[in-house]
């Protein structure tokens, strides 16, 4: 009985111990647990909680605008949607992939291999214009979409390869959209508001953490109806020459400012992901090409500068044939006797040239080469611009001085040439070509001064500089560029045909050639100076004759136009003038009314839908003044754009175009 009780009354104690050591092991478990949470998942479980009373949302932002020198919107940001697929929810992929295709742009095939694939999330149209997408689209099963913003160019391949493109993301990849990317990119914003159990937002909760950034816009020194001209007469003379391609620059030689840089044929921004690296590509700044003739100008410059020649100083020409220093021959297309250094421009005699060239010395003759911007590159702000070739001084052969004068042995881009006629056509200085002449806000406000003038140095005097004007004024009214004269106006400039080089790197090609014309106007006050440069026409094959016409065209066209030069006189001397017809085309109503109505032509709009799908007449056909254009209005997937968005603002500037008639538009 005693032993009974020894055992119970050891038991109870023990049992207690049991269960406390158990229980003291259990909260040990339970504090280590919640020393680990709070510790070491403490920030991962807030963020969870944090995550479900709170929503946060981007706030979108804009990019800015590209506009040329009157405010007219050559790109900007429109809505846009993006549409993606989870596949494993897709139940009809045929029908999604034809839909898809059509609106994309792609294969449909391609779209089915991806909805068939092991991808969880498969995007199936980026970027769309959110007024283009029909209803069908939110129809499917496993088919979802979001917003989003796309870059658009309303006036489509107008200056494409200038303004150059974005891509997926809107970053600048190309042209005027990368070289100011860092003005242009906007910056998202984000905002923060909290919900309830079931999802809901609170009222008033909203708090902005950091506020959406647009985009500065960016004022280009393009007048869009000057660039048009140019690209309509470029294509032009590309047909009717059967040449290859074509290209072209004006300028002003006051400010150095580019009124309008165009290549031909064209390349849409709008479609960028659909063209070759050869189409986008800017040639007027990134293409180097021996200039032949236009390129005499300079050792003319030189040796009138250095007191070497005087212009009535006559020189045998030798009847067209002459042995260079290392015994080589060189030839005059025209055989002449004794020509004065002005006739020798004028008539565009080699060897008279090269006479003349003689008397400097080399390091000195390659000295006015660079200072007239030869060699090095412009300044202009935009990419892949080339230096152009020359050989140092001390690498020249016997022959190099003497054939660098012609234009050949060097080579050089459209705009060091027009920046070089510019130096002779305001007097003698050397400027910085201006792409851009400032910044705006959303509204179209500039942001502080515009750009001024860069002058970079004097190259040649006034006097020298005034010399080369008559000179280049009795080739377009004697000589060799007769072509390029204007009724009522005063032109000078000079004509070049160089042959290109053979493919294999021997030599030239018979065969093929690059011709050109440079000059400005009015003689007395230049205000513009154009080089067009034509690649290896068929039919015709001399700068006189294919590219001296062209600039004819285009600088009859411009000071026609209301407030230029000639604007009250009849083109060509005629009792009726004409007008060309542009391609409206792609444009939306307001656009392409504004395109016609700068040209003193009126639009008759035909049809249901905000974009021109066709027009009669046919662009690049001349009218009589008062004929309309009929354009047919639809609606082009292609094309289309936030049209109440930009159809305010092109409105606004024909009212203030309409009172800017009377004088030249300078600016804004």
């Amino acid at each position: 009985m005693r032993e009974s009780r020894r055992k119970d009354s050891w038991c109870g104690p023990r049992r207690l111990r049991i269960a406390a050591w158990i229980g003291l092991f259990l909260w040990g478990i339970v504090i280590a647990r919640l020393v680990y949470i709070q510790g070491f998942l403490g920030e991962a479980y807030a963020e969870r909680a944090y995550g479900q009373y709170v929503r946060q949302t981007s706030l979108s932002a804009k990019r800015g605008s590209l506009l040329d020198r009157r405010g007219t919107e050559m790109a900007t940001d429109v809505k846009a949607r993006s549409f993606y697929a989870r596949p494993e929810h897709v139940q009809d992929p045929e029908a999604v992939a034809n839909f898809f295709a059509r609106l994309n742009g792609v294969n449909s095939e391609k779209i089915v291999g991806q909805l068939s694939g092991a991808r969880s999330f498969v995007y199936l149209a980026r970027q769309v214009d959110a007024a283009a997408v029909d209803a069908r689209a939110d129809s499917f099963a496993g088919v979802y979409s979001h917003g989003a913003t796309r870059r658009f160019y309303p006036l489509g391949s107008l200056a494409g390869q200038l303004l150059g493109h974005t891509n997926i993301d809107n970053e600048g990849r190309e042209g005027v959209e990368r070289a100011f990317d860092s003005v242009l990119r906007e910056t998202e914003g984000a905002q923060v508001a909290f919900v309830d159990a079931r999802g809901l937002q609170v009222p008033g909760s909203i708090q902005q953490q950091a506020a959406a950034k647009n985009g500065h816009s960016v004022v280009l020194t393009i007048d869009a109806l000057y660039q048009s001209i140019l690209e309509e007469e470029l294509a032009r003379t590309i047909k009717e020459a059967d040449a290859a391609s074509a290209m072209g620059i004006i300028i002003d030689p006051i400010t150095g400012e580019i009124l309008a840089l165009a290549n031909v044929p064209l390349f849409d921004p709008n479609h960028s992901g659909r063209s070759t690296a050869l189409q986008r590509r800017n040639r007027v700044i990134a293409d180097a090409y021996e200039p032949g003739s236009t390129f005499k100008v300079i050792a003319a410059a030189a040796v009138l500068e250095d007191g070497l020649a005087q212009v009535d100083e006559q020189v045998d020409c030798e009847e067209g044939l002459l042995k260079l220093s290392n015994g080589d021959l060189i030839r005059d297309i025209t055989p002449h006797g004794n020509l004065t250094f002005a006739e020798v421009i004028e008539q565009s005699s080699n060897i008279g040239v090269i006479k003349f060239t003689r008397r400097l010395p080399r390091a000195r003759y390659y000295q006015y080469i660079r200072s007239f911007g030869f060699a090095t590159r412009s300044g202009v702000e935009l990419p892949a611009e080339s230096s152009g070739i020359l050989q140092r001084v001390g690498r020249w052969s016997d022959r190099s001085q003497e054939t660098i004068s012609i234009g050949q042995e060097i080579s050089v881009t459209a705009l060091q040439l027009a920046q070089a006629y510019a130096v002779i056509a305001n007097g003698g200085e050397l400027l910085v070509p201006q792409i851009v002449k400032g910044y705006a806000d959303r509204e179209g406000g500039l942001l502080g001064e515009e750009k001024s003038p860069r002058v970079l140095r004097r190259v040649v005097s006034e006097k020298t500089a005034a010399i080369l004007r008559e000179i280049l004024q009795g080739v377009v009214d004697r000589g060799t560029g007769s072509r390029a004269q204007i009724a009522g106006v005063s032109v000078a400039g000079k004509t070049g045909t160089a042959q290109k080089a053979a493919e294999n790197g021997l030599g030239y090609d018979p065969d093929a050639s690059i011709v050109s014309f440079a000059g400005f106007l009015p003689v007395e006050k230049p205000q513009y100076v154009c080089v067009i440069v034509v690649d290896d026409p068929r039919k015709e094959r001399w700068g006189g004759s294919v590219a001296a016409p062209a600039f004819q065209r285009v600088m009859q066209r411009i000071i026609h136009l209301p407030g230029g030069l000639l604007a009250d006189r009849p083109m060509g001397g005629n009792l009726v003038s004409t007008r060309m017809v542009p391609d409206l085309r792609g444009m939306t109503r307001s656009a392409a009314y504004l395109t016609a109505q700068l040209r003193g032509i009126e639009v008759q709009a035909e049809g249901q839908g905000s974009v021109v799908v066709g027009q009669v007449p046919q662009p690049g056909e001349e009218i009589l003044v008062g004929v309309d254009i009929r354009c047919q209005l639809g609606e082009d997937v292609s094309h289309l754009n936030d049209v109440k968005a930009l159809e305010g603002r092109q409105m606004r500037l024909l009212e203030v175009l309409e009172q800017e008639f009377n004088s030249p538009a300078r600016g804004l």
